[in-house]
C-alpha cells in the first residue's frame, strides 16, 4: 500500500497485469474443460481460486454502476481506463479518487 500511494502508476499497472493473467488463465482452463473434458486437475482449482473473487468483484461493480449511476459496462470500463491513465498526472487525480464514482 505504501508503494501504491508513493508511485501509483507502476503499482496499478502491476495490478492490471495480474488481473489480465488471472482471467486469461481462467479462459484457458475453460477451454480445457469445455473442449478436452478434463474436469480434474490442479489447474482448474487454482484458476478458479484466483479468478472467482476478481470476477465477482467486477460483476458487483458493473451492477452497482448500472443501478447507481445508470452507466453501462463499456462506459464503466472506458472510465476506469481513463482514470488509470490520469492518476498522478496533470489532472491531480489521486489513488483515493479511483475509489469514488466520477
Amino acid at each position: 500500500m505504501a508503494d501504491l500511494l508513493q508511485n501509483p502508476r507502476p503499482v496499478l499497472g502491476d495490478v492490471a497485469d495480474a488481473f489480465r493473467i488471472a482471467l486469461r488463465r481462467l479462459y484457458r482452463t475453460r477451454n480445457v474443460v469445455l473442449h478436452g473434458g478434463a474436469t480434474q486437475g490442479v489447474v482448474l482449482e487454482a484458476s478458479l481460486r484466483t479468478a472467482a473473487p476478481l470476477v465477482g468483484a467486477g460483476l458487483d461493480r458493473i451492477v452497482h454502476a448500472a443501478y447507481a449511476e445508470d452507466l453501462g459496462p463499456l462506459d464503466l470500463a472506458a472510465r476506469a481506463e481513463v482514470a488509470l491513465t490520469l492518476v498522478n498526472g496533470e489532472t491531480r487525480l489521486s489513488v483515493v479518487d479511483l475509489l469514488e464514482p466520477a
